[in-house]
């Protein structure tokens, strides 16, 4: 059976260990919802720009489809000067005109057709992007409130732990007690309490001597010799 000292400590290092990793586990979150955030938008960016892509070539035969007409309009003018001119040369220059603008618009005709084609290629391409990004985007929600919703537990569970602490400090002696908190703002990873195992400590991994054994064993308040961590035998719980 433990020492009542050891049980008391133990306690209060539970709820001092589990604070410590709610607050560690919190100081993290922000960092992994701007990252939901910025894979939100990036999501949201690919969309956007399946949709400008579409309407690039849109815009496209929009434009030929006005060159065309600009074309036409001049043919027409000029077919209508050609009747009245009365030098060969000029006559000859406005044809020539006319013909060239003929092969333009055939031109400018393929490309209408191509750039519409491609255009309901892209749209093609745009629902199916928008329909991939909606499952994304309802799954990054979901797990960003999810995120939010931790944040809160996590401060209530460090909230109801902050008031239990003063209560578990009071069954430890004082003494103990401020050996206890020396040792937790050390900079060993490991936590101010520790089990010796086989003979070995939990805090520095080195064995322990044989009258740090003996203190254990009479329920005395034991240091390891090697890390100065507080140490007790797991094996008297049992």
């Amino acid at each position: 059976m433990q020492a009542k000292w050891i049980e008391n400590l133990l306690a209060l290092q539970d709820a001092d260990l589990k604070i410590q990793g709610y607050e560690t586990r919190l100081e993290i979150l922000p960092k992994e919802m701007l990252n939901l955030k910025a894979e939100r938008d990036k999501t949201i960016a690919a969309v956007n720009q399946a949709a400008e892509d579409a309407r690039k070539f849109e815009r496209a035969a929009k434009a030929a489809e006005s060159e065309i007409a600009a074309l036409q309009e001049e043919s027409k003018k000029l077919e209508q000067q050609s009747a009245m001119v009365k030098k060969n040369t000029e006559y000859q220059a406005m044809l020539s005109t006319i013909a060239l603008n003929k092969q333009k618009i055939s031109d400018l005709e393929s490309k209408v057709i191509e750039n519409l084609e491609l255009f309901e290629e892209g749209k093609k391409n745009y629902r199916k992007v928008k329909s991939s990004s909606e499952a994304a985007l309802k799954d990054l929600k979901q797990e960003f409130d999810e995120l939010g919703t931790l944040a809160t537990d996590l401060k209530q569970e460090i909230a109801a732990l902050q008031a239990k602490r003063p209560g578990l400090a009071a069954g430890v002696e004082q003494n103990l007690l401020r050996l206890y908190e020396q040792l937790k703002k050390g900079k060993s990873s490991a936590a101010p309490v520790v089990p010796v195992t086989g003979g070995i400590c939990g805090g520095c991994h080195m064995r322990v001597t044989p009258q740090t054994m003996t203190d254990m064993a009479r329920g005395a308040v034991t240091q390891c010799d090697n890390c100065q961590h507080i140490v007790y035998n797991p094996e008297e719980a049992e």
